[in-house]
């Protein structure tokens, strides 16, 4: 009951931000790119929130596709919180390129490992580059934008005032890269008919082990989309039904009554 009781929380959070934006967002380009991918970061969340909602629709044993999700939307709360973190819009700016930077590493790392199949792809990530180094040269009243390069993720979240999470996000990575611990959570000790020892292998439910998943997207939604929309020019009194709604969820989570 836990998960249905959770999950029904958790579309009310959803809702309650959707109510506020609607079904997109649309951002004037006044000169920094940091703003609209804030908007975008905001996004991203939802939709794996929405995900989440829907796959733990579908049972507790989901839980795995569930915490994947959950790890996502983490990792774009938690970034664009970094990002719009200072004050000043330049140092914001300055942040978002140095997320950007990883996107020309991936792109030319792609095209080293897809050279054999197309050769023409280099070409084009050089036309890439070409693009990324113009937008990183841009100035801002003739002055260059300081590029703060993103830290790592424990750094992030300290940063961000936020480092308490860091151990949820490591259980959510042990399960969305399949580390020996998850694997272990399906092997069961039994002893055979015959008396010899063995262990079972199958599907189970996993009611106390989506403790983490919800508490960790309600987070990100809250977390995103209130620092979105502050940054787009919302006052925080429009934004009190998503922390009422967040805090729905977490009391739920915090006193469920079962036991897995």
């Amino acid at each position: 009951m836990f998960v249905l009781e959770a999950n029904s929380r958790l579309k009310r959070l959803i809702d309650s931000c959707r109510s506020i934006i609607g079904s997109g967002t649309d951002v004037a380009f006044l000169g920094f790119e940091y703003d609209s991918s804030a908007a975008a970061f905001m996004e991203i969340t939802l939709q794996h929130a929405e995900a989440f909602h829907a796959i733990a629709s579908g049972g507790e044993s989901l839980y795995f596709a569930a915490a994947s999700c959950a790890r996502s939307a983490m990792e774009a709360a938690a970034t664009v919180a970094w990002i719009c973190a200072p004050n000043e819009k330049v140092e914001k700016e300055g942040r978002w390129l140095g997320y950007y930077d990883s996107m020309a590493t991936f792109h030319t790392n792609q095209a080293e490992a897809l050279q054999d199949i197309d050769p023409e792809i280099s070409s084009a990530v050089e036309s890439f580059r070409s693009v990324q180094t113009n937008i990183r040269n841009r100035t801002i009243n003739g002055k260059r934008i300081p590029i703060v390069a993103k830290p790592s993720f424990r750094q992030l979240l300290n940063s961000i005032g936020h480092g308490e999470h860091y151990a949820s996000y490591r259980e959510l990575c042990e399960i969305v890269h399949i580390g020996p611990e998850m694997v272990h959570r399906f092997v069961e000790p039994m002893t055979f008919s015959n008396g010899i020892s063995g262990f079972r292998i199958s599907p189970r439910k996993f009611g106390g082990e989506w403790t983490v998943p919800f508490l960790v997207i309600g987070w990100s939604v809250a977390l995103s989309v209130n620092t979105a929309l502050i940054e787009l020019g919302d006052t925080p009194t429009k934004l009190v039904p998503i922390h009422e709604a967040q805090k729905q969820l977490t009391d739920c989570i915090r006193t469920r009554k079962d036991t897995p």
